[in-house]
């Protein structure tokens, strides 16, 4: 009778150890297939850490990062380091159609204070404008209310503020730390600044 007792319990044991196994490789089935690649970047495309909800038109990109707030909230939780020291110069062509760039002529950005969270700076700006705070200067090289990259290079899909952003060149004691776009719903890219990043509150009509 023991004999048998304990073969039952040596059964049961068995059974429950590959229960919990299965159980454990599926989880690590599940962690993985989260964890999968959402795309590949396109070539020439520098390369981003963390993976969020991107812009109609934006190629995917690779990691897991969670939704970023929508507009300005929590400007001053921007993603520190998403690009490359080495991003310093734009890796498409920009070509905004005529018609975009005689509406949208104005943008409201600020400049936020990264240890504080505080807008240090507001500007309406056009194409052309330069911004400068310390040793921080920020040039607006387009306003571009729906921004995508089409056919290789970045333009305005429709002359409509469905994707605003604006493309810049952030400079550091003269020295080059960004240029891209900025955009107003989407905390993708950042500038490179040690002390300030740039949001985009809205582009506006000219």
């Amino acid at each position: 009778m023991k004999k048998q007792t304990a073969l039952f319990l040596c059964l049961a044991a068995s059974v429950a150890v590959a229960g919990c196994g299965k159980k454990s490789e599926t989880q690590e089935k599940e962690t993985t297939s989260m964890n999968m690649p959402a795309g590949e970047l396109p070539p020439g495309h520098p390369p981003i850490g963390n993976q969020t909800q991107l812009p109609p038109g934006h190629p995917p990109i690779n990691g897991t990062m969670g939704m970023p707030p929508q507009g300005m909230m929590g400007m001053g939780q921007m993603q520190p380091g998403m690009h490359p020291e080495t991003m310093t110069k734009l890796t498409k062509p920009v070509n905004i159609p005529e018609e975009v760039k005689k509406t949208w002529k104005f943008a409201d950005v600020v400049i936020i204070d990264k240890t504080t969270g505080k807008v240090v700076k507001e500007a309406k700006v056009k194409a052309g404008d330069k911004i400068k705070i310390g040793n921080t200067e920020i040039d607006i090289l387009y306003i571009v209310p729906d921004l995508k990259l089409m056919n290789n290079e970045y333009t305005s899909a429709t002359n409509e503020p469905n994707n605003p952003a604006v493309i810049v060149r952030a400079k550091e004691n003269g020295k080059v730390t960004y240029e891209g776009p900025i955009y107003q719903k989407f905390q993708i890219f950042t500038i490179n600044n040690p002390k300030y990043e740039l949001g985009v509150k809205a582009v506006l009509k000219g």
